[in-house]
């Protein structure tokens, strides 16, 4: 095929950028067109009941090729039972299925032959992150093979269906949205008077609600937030609607019903007060033992909790039959321990078992029943008179009452409310944990030497398992220390209760991957610790290793997501007189080993990590004096190419450091978090030594540095701070940065601030990362670096015809279309500069000009 793939590819886009879904038809034939193809579709998949079916949507046919549209076996097709469960697992992995239909399984060849197919090639098309169906080409003339070219083009065709698919979803739905949804949505004039209101409006507030929109009015076009409490709690969102002229038309109104949610947080509130002090009641068991004041401070939680009640008492079943107080709060304590009531005397004289509001009406019809004398002790001790309302909560255990918790307020007879009785609850069974000295002791122990996200042991338990293993034999043993590599993404996404989340499913599938007899503990954090015993030899322990590394890259979901993690693996063998904590630390540095050569393996210790620990410990702590100084480092300059005049138009500055070359500078720096330090010193001295040269100075930007909200200001400090011209400066940054999260569009927010400085943002070895076309044509980026990659694939002498050839020359035509600068790297002879030059990139950079160098010394 002549020419390059960049203009067909728009040539087959238009039509669905221009109309939508109207322009699919002309899509598929300019797709089968441009891949010689006699047929083009679009199959829905959808699935029902664990069952994948597909159904043709759309086809194009040429002339002489007989139309598939209509033929009945291409509808509701199930996929895996009429044998085509193969092209399902490519989709959902992602993969396309492609070549001569003669190459097929037997089981997909019939369907595919009565179509007179020859060959195809299919895509599968995903919309919002899930497989919505596939998009294909039939040649029906010859058996042939596609290219990754090919490939590629037909999955970006895929790419923008996807789009046009999600817009026109939205679309559809939209007005059966705004009829169905629970939220409020108002159209306003600019009196706050409602124009329009949906059905869930409507139904739940004052049709003559007026909302304040003068803020909104003073802003049009910026959404404005505010809180309403009428009969319903309401946050809404306002927004003004200008014209043409300005002149604000209407504005319109989203409202989100918080009653709920406030009701919830109050709710979670005072249970989050019941666990913290409940906590610290099981503190001070833990460190104290059980004892008689443990119930005290069993009361001091409950009216810390409950604000209703403002005094207090417990009474326990003891072995004479009766009832004593053990505890009070706002009575006389020693008073109260006179008092033994009967079984059948605590207040309740209806057996109650769970949590009871009583009055003083109740109360007096109580002690009424008492003799004198104990009766007189409760008037003069516990100020029965004063009490308006008790909440009273028996503690059952075994069927049979076995404490009281009682808790009083002085004011009302409906102080306590429905939540108030449930955590009362939850406090009185907590006493019946007490009294539970047996097991409450024993669970005590459980904690003491388990995880409780888990249920594994802990590191102690693991400690105490490895020095007797170590004290029996010592050879025979192997312990792994494991580490999660990408938890931080799950964390970072979804919150750390996903990531609990991710770690018991970890847990459980490491418990389930190993022998009986080995251990596996939890350390902290992501990291795991196994200990093998009856090892033979270090095969035995690559076997079970493997196996950790395949089970932790299974997929694992997590909420609607589905996240591919893996783990690293440090590996250290028992010897005889060793120490828990040496073979502990020698299987760390073996971690550190694993984890510095790419993760997702293993790596056993040797005496010289140990030494290369010592080694990066001295780089690290020398790196750090030379940055509090500023001593010790410096920048290299390599020049940028006008490759039409052969002028330089641009500097690249580039780091050094007087112990270390970048290859193990950048590792170190990344590893130890001093790249915003590192990336402020070298921005500094770039923008400072500028004026010595007086061209553009490119400056590489890390993509921890554009997550931090500050970095947009810094750099503008530091260019006001040095002199040096906003459009002087050029920030390139990599793909990576920008992948579509939540952390890329932060990334993209700093960039967009940082142009709106003046400020160049080029895209650094671009085809590399991520970017989609559409994704490209949204970044604020003026220009694009092509890698080295590409360029050294080009071959000496290039060959115009060769598949980098037409790579690089679609990267270029892509640049142009959308308007950016492109930047050949890596020219290291003539040969190459010649072809580039020929070929239309107007910048270019590499060793053929020199290797990089300071600037001279003035």
């Amino acid at each position: 095929m002549e020419g390059t793939w960049g203009p067909i590819l728009w040539q087959a886009l238009l039509p669905l950028l221009r109309r939508g879904l109207e322009g699919l038809a002309e899509s598929l034939e300019q797709a089968a067109l441009a891949l010689s193809a006699h047929r083009a579709y679009l199959f829905r998949l959808e699935e029902g009941q664990g069952t994948w079916y597909a159904s043709q949507l759309a086809e194009w046919a040429g002339p002489d090729t007989t139309p598939q549209l209509q033929n009945p076996h291409l509808q509701r097709l199930p996929m895996r039972e009429r044998g085509y469960g193969r092209w399902l697992d490519l989709f959902l992995a992602g993969r396309a299925v492609a070549g001569p239909v003669a190459s097929f399984p037997q089981e997909e060849r019939p369907l595919l032959e009565a179509q007179e197919i020859q060959s195809l090639l299919v895509v599968p098309v995903f919309v919002e992150e899930r497989l919505w169906g596939f998009l294909g080409v039939d040649d029906c003339r010859r058996e042939r093979g596609f290219s990754p070219e090919e490939e590629a083009f037909l999955r970006a065709l895929a790419e923008a269906l996807a789009h046009t698919l999600e817009l026109w979803e939205r679309k559809r739905w939209l007005e059966t949205l705004l009829l169905a949804s629970p939220f409020y949505l108002a159209r306003l004039d600019k009196e706050g008077r409602i124009l329009y209101a949906n059905p869930a409006l409507k139904g739940a507030l004052p049709q003559d609600l007026r909302l304040p929109v003068e803020e909104a009015l003073r802003h049009p076009g910026r959404p404005r937030t505010l809180l309403t409490r009428q009969e319903r709690a309401v946050e809404w969102t306002l927004v003004a609607v200008p014209g043409p002229g300005q002149e604000v038309l209407e504005v319109l109104a989203l409202g989100v019903d918080v009653t709920a949610r406030e009701e919830a947080e109050a709710r979670e509130k005072r249970w989050n007060a019941f666990r913290k002090n409940l906590l610290r009641v099981y503190e001070t068991l833990m460190a104290e033992g059980l004892s008689d004041s443990i119930f005290g401070l069993i009361l001091e939680a409950a009216l810390d909790t409950i604000p209703a009640a403002q005094a207090g008492s417990v009474t326990v079943l003891m072995e004479d039959g009766g009832y004593h107080f053990l505890a009070a709060k706002g009575y006389d304590l020693n008073a109260l321990r006179q008092v033994c009531l009967r079984p059948e005397e605590p207040l309740s004289l209806t057996g109650h078992r769970e949590a009871q509001v009583f009055t003083w009406k109740d109360l007096e019809r109580f002690n009424a029943r008492l003799d004198v004398k104990r009766r007189k002790i409760m008037e003069e001790a516990g100020r029965v008179r004063e009490i308006k309302a008790i909440l009273s909560v028996p503690v059952y255990l075994a069927g049979e009452r076995k404490a009281f918790l009682y808790l009083d307020n002085f004011e009302q007879e409906d102080a306590f409310t429905p939540l108030d009785l449930e955590l009362a609850q939850a406090f009185a069974s907590q006493l019946g944990l007490l009294l539970r000295r047996l097991e409450l002791e024993g669970r005590l122990q459980h904690l003491a030497y388990h995880d409780p996200l888990t249920g594994l042991p802990n590191r102690l338990f693991f400690l105490d398992k490895l020095a007797q293993a170590l004290g029996e034999k010592g050879t025979d043993l192997a312990i792994l220390y494991l580490d999660l590599d990408g938890l931080k993404l799950v964390n970072d996404l979804e919150g750390h209760a996903a990531g609990d989340e991710v770690i018991r499913v970890m847990a459980a599938r490491f418990r389930a991957a190993l022998r009986p007899r080995d251990l596996v503990a939890r350390q902290g954090g992501d990291e795991f610790l196994v200990l093998l015993t009856g090892i033979k030899g270090a095969e035995d322990v690559i076997a079970v290793a493997e196996r950790l590394l395949e089970v932790a890259r299974l997929p694992c979901p997590v909420g609607e997501r589905v996240y591919h993690l893996s783990t690293s693996i440090g590996i250290a063998l028992g010897e005889p007189g060793l120490a828990p904590g040496e073979l502990l630390q020698r299987a760390d540095l073996a971690l550190y080993r694993a984890k510095g050569e790419g993760k997702d393996r293993l790596a056993f210790f040797e005496p010289h990590l140990q030494e290369a620990l010592r080694r990066e410990t001295d780089l690290l702590e020398a790196l750090r004096e030379d940055l509090e100084r500023g001593e010790g480092l410096w920048l290299a300059y390599q020049p940028i190419v006008d490759l039409g005049t052969g002028q330089t138009v641009a500097l690249e500055a580039l780091l050094r450091w007087r112990l270390a070359p970048p290859s193990e500078l950048i590792p170190l720096v990344e590893r130890h978090r001093l790249m915003g330090q590192l990336g402020h010193w070298i921005l500094h001295q770039a923008c400072k030594e500028q004026g010595r040269h007086g061209l553009r100075v490119h400056v590489n930007v890390s993509p921890l540095e554009l997550l931090d909200p500050t970095y947009p200001f810094r750099v503008a400090e530091t260019l006001e701070a040095t002199g040096c011209p906003p459009h002087r400066l050029v920030l390139e940054v990599t793909e990576t940065s920008l992948i579509p999260d939540d952390r890329g569009r932060d990334a993209s927010r700093a960039l967009e601030a940082l142009r709106n400085l003046g400020i160049g943002i080029y895209l650094d070895d671009f085809g590399s990362g991520y970017s989609s076309l559409e994704r490209l044509a949204e970044l604020p980026v003026q220009g694009v670096k092509l890698g080295q990659a590409f360029t050294r694939r080009l071959g000496t002498p290039p060959n115009p015809q060769g598949s980098s050839a037409r790579l690089v020359a679609a990267v270029l035509a892509l640049a142009k279309a959308l308007g950016l600068e492109a930047i050949a790297e890596g020219i290291e002879d003539q040969a190459t500069l010649d072809y580039l030059r020929r070929l239309g990139f107007p910048l270019g950079q590499g060793y053929l000009w020199g290797w990089p160098k300071p600037l001279p010394i003035e």
